[in-house]
């Protein structure tokens, strides 16, 4: 790898860390603000990222794909499909204090179709799983999967959002995700 390679990665990962870090404390800090806060030039910050908005989708990409590496080992495992979601769970959910703030910023890349492609295979996965998982009898089979994966996607995102708002930690949102999927709110 050439040297000029090797420092356009450590300035573009110096300017994803910084965007991070940057946005998780304000939501609307501007790139001008990342570029000083990663140590680099403004014409470094435009030859990776010449928007904002280019930012943005590249920590949403980065944040499905992180997601991807922390569940896609738990399938190996052969488990059930209840122990998978719970599994699922367990290392998704620690991601909030990286990527909480992304639910405020959604919106900025929502229609890019490579992000959508990838949130959809997330999604799809997730039907499949219900579909076992009622299919073992862990779930009612009445419930449409459709809608159980619009209720986990919810309270996994509301999860990330209390967690980064330290209102809970993170052991208490698994453990109140799995007690209101599987078992409800119900006394």
């Amino acid at each position: 790898m050439k040297a000029s390679d090797a420092r356009s990665v450590r300035s573009r990962r110096a300017l994803l860390d910084a965007g991070l870090e940057m946005l998780l404390q304000n939501p609307n800090a501007t790139l001008s603000e990342v570029a000083v806060h990663a140590g680099v030039g403004r014409a470094t910050l435009y030859r990776h990222f010449d928007t904002r908005e280019a930012l943005i989708k590249a920590l949403l990409m980065e944040c499905l794909e992180v997601t991807e590496a922390v569940v896609n080992p738990i399938f190996d495992l052969e488990l059930s499909s209840r122990e998978t979601i719970e599994r699922m769970l367990r290392v998704v959910v620690p991601l909030a204090d990286k990527y909480h703030f992304l639910l405020s910023l959604w919106s900025v890349a929502s229609n890019d179709k490579e992000i959508n492609d990838i949130y959809n295979q997330q999604l799809s996965t997730l039907y499949e799983l219900f579909e076992a998982a009622k299919a073992e009898g862990s779930i009612k089979p009445h419930l449409s999967s459709d809608w159980l994966v619009s209720v986990l996607d919810s309270l996994l995102y509301s999860a990330w959002w209390l967690i980064g708002e330290k209102q809970i930690t993170e052991q208490q949102a698994v453990d109140q995700i799995l007690e209101t999927l599987f078992t409800g709110i119900e006394t």
